[in-house]
């Protein structure tokens, strides 16, 4: 399915709209109940060890490894021509990289409040075009950059696929236990991050025939 564009585009737009579904839903009723939920676990393990499972997928880390799959990919293309390993390093790199852009420019134009400004002056909800961390709640950067890189490991590496998206999984639901992020913040990263790792596929694996 991966390599079919008008099928790949169909899929992207159903859970598209099923995801935009569920954010407003979320948004509407049950991203400030559980935000509060988050917030009474304040100082507890819980959060600390949340904060430790979130920086698994800190933006330093992921530009790193974006940079050196990027980089690594590239060279072992030029110097023993295009192969298996090559075009997995580059499709990491398309995918983090695709994701972390687009994700930036969202929180940008989004501009949501973060819970903490909730919790000390009552702000909810989205204020446009802002380049204060305090108003890039959405999406979460965390959760795109974790599935937009654990989705592709999960698809290159199939029969362990489900110990990178727990992974993933587990890093979005940190955010809401940090009181970083709402549900539906981590709930649109997540989206992105599978289709910038669904779209790359495309464009890097279209045209061989190395993976089913």
């Amino acid at each position: 399915m991966f390599r079919d564009s008008d099928k790949l585009g169909k899929l992207t737009i159903v859970i598209g709209i099923l995801t935009l579904i569920t954010i407003v839903l979320f948004y509407q009723f049950l991203d400030l109940p559980i935000a509060k939920g988050a917030h009474a676990l304040k100082n507890s393990f819980l959060v600390t060890l949340g904060k430790g499972i979130s920086a698994l997928a800190s933006e330093h880390v992921v530009q790193t490894i974006t940079f050196a799959t990027l980089l690594t990919g590239v060279c072992d293309a030029v110097v023993n021509g295009q192969s298996m390993r090559s075009r997995s390093l580059l499709f990491i790199a398309l995918a983090t990289g695709s994701a972390m852009l687009i994700g930036d420019e969202l929180k940008w134009f989004f501009a949501r409040y973060r819970p903490l400004l909730f919790f000390e002056n009552g702000s909810y909800g989205f204020t446009w075009f802002s380049d204060k961390y305090l108003k890039h709640s959405f999406p979460s950067g965390h959760t795109l950059r974790a599935f937009s890189l654990t989705c592709p490991i999960a698809l290159l590496l199939p029969k362990r696929r489900c110990l990178p998206l727990i992974l993933a999984v587990l890093i979005g639901l940190s955010r809401i236990a940090v009181s970083k992020h709402y549900p539906s913040d981590v709930i649109f990263g997540a989206f992105i991050g599978m289709a910038c790792a669904a779209w790359s596929y495309y464009f890097i694996f279209r045209d061989t025939r190395y993976l089913r």
